[in-house]
């Protein structure tokens, strides 16, 4: 039985449920069938981008306790997503299979519920079915004990001709009897319907072999006492492990350079007295923004795929001025995407940091905010450090890590003998390029553009859309 999945978001629409406009409707059109007195099984659908697996955040029931159809049963998190699972019975738990932390495969069973009503349908039902089924995907590491036989079946799912399933409700039984999803079945009856034959003929099928991926044997790690806490890694954190494991696979250079921001510090002084809470870091992406227009392939997003001599071919120039920023929220570092930087105003980019920001501290970042990314920054200037090697964010080709400033002095040359200096508010910035499609002029001339505006922050406004 198919269980629905909601997604905390405000930017992919606001149709709802419940009248919760925080939340975006995520259920198929399913002409659902009622068993009563029967159990339905409460599964982690697939949370979309490739995702394998998800932590269990929180229970909003308990074994034994009833429950409304469409009532959120449980929220997980993935490294990019809180999302909330409903049920699509009202009924009582039955049983819940997993802990709070616990981290679950998709397409497990998470809790068990026996549907509330009276008797049982008799009458053929008919369940829509999506004409492109989710393949489920199940992680290499997964124990065995998390793998029921749907789930491992969910590999072999296809679409079923016309949309639709046809079996009579005893087939049905006959098929949650033996443990198999009648989606999977093709049918040879009447129409396309699917028979008990039909069913026998499905179990006789040999089960899919999952392959282990050969991976170097490491030795175990030793010295653990009953002191030491051990912390498993998952949610944002398994993100950035999976994130910066992946970028060892590209060639990349480092470009360091210092910037003079007095005066955009004196700019931003003077405006701070109508916008409060502004800071540097909305006036260094307008920068880039209007940098790429000099060179746009700073501004890109590199293929993976490889020709058969398994090097990259192409990479893509992005048309808006996607500027993904990292945020140091309370569950972690993430890295949320301003969108059409170019169209946007440094007063409009201020207040979308502002909320992103927000959005990340209560830990309701969305897919839609993580996607689209073109250009990374990470502006950890206010924690310390001067200068960085940041790592580049796949399919990104380059970002910039900007660090603390500092009063130091500038050498204003000679006058009559005599060398002349004065302060000045100095800022590191450094840049990670993809070495296989952006060369070191091409990023050394990014940064003279930059720095140009920055130290000039009077000549950025004047060029703004």
């Amino acid at each position: 039985m198919f269980v629905g999945i909601r997604i905390n978001t405000l930017s992919r629409g606001l149709a709802t449920l419940k009248g919760n406009l925080q939340h975006k409707n995520m259920y198929a059109p399913f002409n659902m069938v009622r068993h009563f007195g029967k159990i339905i099984n409460v599964k982690l659908p697939d949370l979309g981008e490739g995702t394998k697996e998800a932590t269990l955040k929180e229970w909003f029931v308990e074994k034994g306790s009833k429950i409304k159809e469409f009532e959120d049963v449980c929220e997980v998190f993935t490294d990019k997503l809180v999302a909330q699972i409903p049920s699509t019975h009202a009924g009582i738990i039955k049983e819940i299979y997993f802990k709070t932390d616990d981290v679950c495969p998709v397409g497990c069973t998470l809790a068990d519920i026996e549907v509330e009503g009276k008797g049982n349908v008799q009458e053929e039902t008919v369940i829509d079915v999506p004409k492109e089924t989710p393949v489920a995907s199940i992680p290499m590491d997964t124990p065995k004990s998390y793998v029921g036989v749907e789930a491992v079946k969910e590999t072999q799912k296809v679409g079923v001709a016309g949309g639709k399933v046809l079996a009579t409700p005893f087939t049905r039984g006959y098929a949650k009897e033996n443990n198999i999803d009648i989606s999977l079945v093709k049918g040879t009856g009447k129409e396309g319907r699917v028979t008990n034959a039909d069913i026998d003929a499905f179990k006789s099928k040999p089960e899919p072999i999952i392959v282990q991926a050969t991976a170097p044997v490491q030795p175990p790690l030793t010295g653990i006492t009953d002191d030491d806490q051990v912390k498993r890694i998952s949610g944002i954190l398994k993100g950035m492990t999976k994130t910066m494991t992946d970028s060892l696979s590209i060639p990349f250079f480092v470009y360091q350079d210092e910037y003079d921001a007095t005066k955009l510090f004196k700019l931003r002084k003077e405006l701070k007295e109508a916008k409060q809470k502004l800071t540097l870091l909305p006036f260094f992406i307008k920068a880039i923004s209007q940098s790429f227009k000099k060179s746009p392939v700073m501004n890109i997003n590199v293929n993976p795929a490889t020709d058969k001599n398994g090097y990259i071919y192409e990479y893509v120039l992005k048309h808006d001025h996607n500027i993904a920023v990292a945020i140091n929220s309370p569950n972690g570092l993430v890295v949320p995407v301003l969108k059409k930087v170019q169209d946007k105003s440094i007063l409009q980019i201020h207040d979308e940091i502002l909320l992103l920001r927000d959005k990340a501290n209560e830990g309701k970042l969305t897919l839609e905010d993580y996607s689209g990314g073109s250009f990374a920054v990470s502006s950890v200037g206010n924690l310390g450090g001067t200068y960085f090697v940041p790592t580049i964010l796949r399919p990104q080709g380059a970002i910039l890590a900007i660090g603390k400033a500092t009063k130091k002095a500038k050498y204003l040359g000679e006058v009559n003998g005599e060398h002349q200096w004065e302060p000045m508010d100095a800022i590191n910035f450094s840049f990670s390029c993809d070495h296989r499609v952006i060369d070191g002029a091409t990023c050394a001339k990014f940064s003279e553009d930059i720095k140009s505006l920055i130290e000039n922050p009077q000549s950025m406004l004047l060029n703004m859309n």
